[in-house]
């Protein structure tokens, strides 16, 4: 081979390698964006987490005063209703005693209703 030939072959070869090198610099270069993106990301992700635990935190405490509130206003319901339930047996009861109080009055009633017939019958 001769020189000049020799010479066009290694220019070609080194422009070549100085394209390949301009590429190889561009891949670098979105490479480098790509990590700073990622980095940026995951920041992102880390704020998002400590957000996401602390509403998790303040969720959970809230779910224990309704528990709390909710056990403090039942339980009063709980023993008025218990009241509630006695004076109902009682008056039940009551009611009941009254009832077999008419039933011996209406009883007594209906005798001194006969013994009146009858009194008058005999004047």
């Amino acid at each position: 081979m001769d020189e000049n030939k020799m010479f066009d072959l290694l220019e070609k070869i080194y422009v070549e390698v100085q394209s390949h090198g301009k590429r190889l610099d561009n891949v670098d270069n979105k490479l480098n964006a790509l990590e700073s993106e990622v980095k940026k990301n995951s920041l992102k992700l880390e704020s998002i987490e400590t957000k996401l635990n602390t509403i998790a935190e303040v969720q959970k405490s809230h779910m224990n005063q309704n528990e709390k509130a909710h056990k403090e206003v039942v339980k009063p319901l709980a023993e008025k209703v218990d009241v509630i339930e006695l004076a109902v047996k009682d008056t039940s009861k009551d009611v009941k005693d009254i009832k077999e109080d008419l039933t011996s009055v209406e009883l007594i009633t209906a005798k001194n209703y006969t013994d009146i017939v009858k009194l008058k019958s005999v004047k």
